[in-house]
């Protein structure tokens, strides 16, 4: 049944038609129902039970399932999920409650990286006074990319539209509307003007952000607030001529600064380390993950590792793993948290209701069932609860209490 419920995602009605029609084996709808509760019962309880105080860094959000709330939690080093459940609301009380529960369950993270919610963040900071939350980069980058992307429609409908005048006033050179089309065309070329400013200027902008000071391999820290600083000081300008959609960004740019760019404070206690390990000044320990900007193998690489190779000697190879490894281990985004939402979507698809122990036995499924597939070698072939406990554990139908078909030999 649990087969059937998880890989299949059938329904109960759905179980009973293949029991009768495959196997000839008519089964109850109640009868099945019994059978998956059980196995719901047995996930609750293996849920409540695991150790979550291995979790380090974890990413929280909600997604919604026919407009009712679903609070989800993530440990971005391994993808098991500690937090799975439909609410009525998702606000400061729900998410207290929950982080209460999860605390008794030995979570206690190092960081957590979620979006702008205010019941998330108030929530945890009451539960966790003392562990910093840290804005998805993610979300600010999607709204650059939507302000430049409505300003380069913008600058394409001013193009079309000085276009199609000119060639109305091609036309009416010896009618009375001449004039009409030369005086509106003349506005027409100003605003295309205008439109293209701004969009060059938003291409420009939102570039900076999006590779000088939001992408991991880059600049010291100082140098990328310094850069935040002046992204932000040109759009406000920017804001002066067109407040539409550019001064909203510039507002929550301003709130936002120092959540956006927290990760760099954590690279910089890294890069300490990694500096007073092999003696040598900070500034070339970022000189060092700003060349990982540059392809391995590539020309730009070669070309600008040269120096470094110089300065480095022998050691250069050394503390440029330790340069990755630190790279590697450091997080600016929840897109683990929008990984997560993908792979459950397609299990509330077909059903309008998720509780009553359902989403107990997905999420007990999720965390014990092995990557086929992952860009992490560590990863694949291994669960979820292996990689967070490094420990293994029976396979999950097993673990519910179901005995497996075993070939003969």
């Amino acid at each position: 049944m649990a087969l059937l419920v998880l890989h299949c995602r059938a329904n109960h009605r759905g179980i009973q038609k293949l029991l009768t029609d495959a196997f000839d084996h008519p089964l109850s709808t109640g009868s099945i129902h019994n059978l998956v509760q059980e196995a719901k019962d047995r996930a609750k309880i293996i849920n409540q039970r695991q150790d979550l105080s291995q979790i380090t860094l974890a990413t929280q959000d909600e997604t919604f399932h026919y407009n009712k709330p679903v609070l989800t939690g993530v440990d971005i080093r391994s993808l098991y999920c500690y937090l799975l459940s439909s609410e009525n609301q998702r606000d400061f009380d729900t998410w207290g409650t929950h982080l209460l529960d999860l605390q008794n369950q030995g979570f206690n993270p190092e960081r957590v990286l979620g979006d702008d919610a205010s019941s998330i963040q108030s929530a945890l900071q009451y539960v966790y006074p003392k562990v910093p939350y840290d804005l998805d980069n993610f979300h600010i980058l999607r709204d650059l990319m939507e302000l430049r992307r409505y300003f380069r429609n913008s600058l394409k409908s001013a193009i079309t539209n000085r276009k199609t005048l000119q060639e109305k006033v091609n036309k009416s050179v010896l009618t009375v509307n001449n004039k009409t089309y030369h005086s509106q065309l003349n506005v027409a070329l100003t605003k295309a003007q205008e439109a293209r400013y701004l969009s060059q200027s938003i291409d420009t902008l939102v570039s900076w952000m999006q590779h000088d000071v939001l992408n991991m391999p880059g600049l010291a820290a100082t140098l990328r607030y310094e850069l935040f600083d002046f992204v932000l000081d040109e759009l406000r300008k920017l804001a002066k001529q067109h407040p539409h959609r550019i001064q909203s960004i510039c507002t929550t740019l301003k709130n936002q600064k120092y959540f956006l760019l927290a990760f760099t404070e954590v690279l910089d206690k890294k890069f300490e380390a990694i500096a007073d390990e092999f003696v040598f000044p900070l500034e070339k320990i970022w000189e060092m993950c700003e060349l990982q900007r540059c392809k391995n193998g590539s020309d730009r690489y070669a070309v600008r590792s040269v120096p470094l190779q110089d300065y480095f000697g022998i050691e250069f190879d050394d503390v440029e793993d330790a340069v990755l490894k630190a790279l590697g281990s450091t997080e600016r985004t929840s897109s683990m948290i929008e990984n997560l939402h993908s792979r459950i979507k397609p299990y509330f698809l077909l059903r309008r209701e998720i509780g009553f122990g359902y989403l107990d036995l997905l999420q007990f499924y999720l965390n014990h069932t092995p990557f086929q597939r992952s860009a992490k070698e560590e990863r694949r072939g291994r669960t979820p609860a292996e990689i967070l406990t490094e420990q293994s554990h029976p396979h999950w139908l097993e673990m519910l209490g179901f005995q497996r078909f075993q070939k003969a030999a």
